[in-house]
């Protein structure tokens, strides 16, 4: 599933958050969300790069 999409509750796991902060904070962090219908999903590819953009040196 490397460059699948996964909702909303998969995609907090796949990065350790909540789901309420994924939810609320994702726009604000920059992580890119596609709507499918009314349905929030992501991208595994974009949040592995979002996930090193974070890397703290």
């Amino acid at each position: 599933m490397e460059s699948g999409f996964m909702g909303l509750v998969r995609a907090a796991e796949y990065l350790d958050m909540s789901e309420r902060w994924m939810s609320r904070e994702s726009s604000k962090h920059g992580i890119p969300r596609y709507y499918f219908g009314r349905k929030v999903k992501f991208k595994v590819s974009d949040l592995d790069r979002w996930a090193r953009q974070q890397k703290v040196s």
